[in-house]
This record gives structure tokens, sequence and C-alpha cells, in this order.
């Protein structure tokens, strides 16, 4: 069951990064290749279905010829490391631009800079499986600390959030209250004893892109040590 969940949740049409957003906000240009991605998100492709995948993206040549950016910055790999359901357009070509690499101290010999990186997926090796004893040193050392989830995120989601805060065992001073911003309820609050969780209503796993008022409430309140 639990597996199925998670099948659905990253293959099924949903955006597992914010529930109530389109899969897919720019179908004339991602139409093709996230049909592609969803298929190989999962796992790493068969050689078979990389064979496939290329012959499917043979028309990604006949576009750079014609001067696409996006398919000249993807005309080199299959676009397993995609994130779903989210439109990477506008950052890929903010990143690999000349004066944006050149800014940022880029050697010219490095690879072109994606959202995402298949490579690195299969080879990163995981040190830390549980942040529970840095969330607690950190909190030890009397620096306070804020968790905030957007509610209609489902790769990070607001109630795994909510468990991981409750086991770290600290003292819970509030329970879960209503915060607000602009005179409307903008999510939920839970505060213990050096630590603050907070809920984000209608914000996906983006909170500060897609709540940016909020978020910015929220993050100058807390950094003061004023009531959020």
């Amino acid at each position: 069951m639990v597996e199925d969940i998670f099948q659905f949740l990253w293959a099924g049409g949903l955006n597992p990064y914010d529930l109530y957003r389109d899969c897919d906000p720019n179908p004339a240009i991602n139409g093709e290749r996230m049909t592609h991605m969803l298929k190989g998100n999962l796992s790493r492709p068969s050689m078979k279905e990389q064979e496939g995948v290329a012959a499917g993206f043979k028309h990604v040549e006949k576009e750079q010829k014609k001067g696409d950016i996006l398919s000249f910055l993807r005309a080199n790999q299959p676009l397993y490391g995609d994130v779903p359901c989210l439109n990477d357009t506008d950052v890929i070509t903010y990143m690999n631009d000349h004066n944006v690499r050149k800014a940022l101290n880029i050697p010219f010999n490095l690879p072109k800079w994606d959202i995402c990186s298949t490579r690195v997926t299969e080879t990163y090796q995981k040190q830390y499986g549980d942040m529970a004893p840095f969330i607690k040193k950190i909190v030890g050392a009397n620096v306070r600390v804020l968790l905030y989830y957007g509610d209609t995120d489902m790769a990070c989601n607001f109630m795994m959030g909510q468990q991981f805060s409750d086991q770290l065992g600290f003292k819970r001073i509030l329970g879960k209250t209503p915060w607000k911003f602009d005179r409307q309820i903008a999510g939920f609050k839970t505060m213990f004893k050096g630590l603050t969780f907070l809920t984000v209503r209608g914000a996906g796993h983006m909170a500060p892109q897609w709540r940016a008022p909020q978020m910015y409430y929220v993050i100058q309140q807390f950094l003061l040590n004023h009531p959020i």
C-alpha cells in the first residue's frame, strides 16, 4: 500500500510539490520531456528505456538548430534529472547564461548547471539519515529554530514535519494555533522551547516563492524574536 501511494505520488500525474497546482504549467515546452521524465524518475532507466528516450528526443537536435535555448541546454543527456511537474526553463536559462557564470566565478571547463542531476543522485553517499541530533544540538546552544512547511506539499509534507517536531522531546509551550497575515489565517503554528513549527496555508514546497508576503513576515518576525 505504501509503495503504491509512493508510485502514484511521483508518477500519477499530480504535482508532488503542490497538490493543487497543475502538474505541467507549460505543456508547449515541457510536455514531451516530462512524459519521459515521469517514466524515469522512480528508478534508473534500463538500456532499452534509454534507447527509447534517445529516439523520442531526436527532435531536440532539430530544435537546437532552430536556436531553442531549452533544447540546447538539454541536448547532451536524457532528462531523467528533472524536477517533477515544475517548469524550470527560466532558472536553467539564467544559471547557464555566460554573464551569470562569470559573475559567480564558475570555471569555464565545468559542465552546464541543471536543477537536478541523475549522476549526483546515483552516486551521492548519504551520511546522515536523521536530523534530530543536529536540531537538538542547535537548540541546546540557545539558537532558536524555525521549521516551516507548505500545507499542499506532498514531497516534504507537514504531517511528517509535525511528527518530527513532536518527537524531538522539547517542552511544548503553545499547541497548534492559527497564525494570521493581513487579517487572514495563513497557517498554523506549534511552539516548543527553542523551536517553532509552522505551516503555510496554500503553499507548496517552495513556500517563499508561492507565499512570498507571508513568508517575509514569518522570517522577519522570527529573526526579530517577535510573535508570529
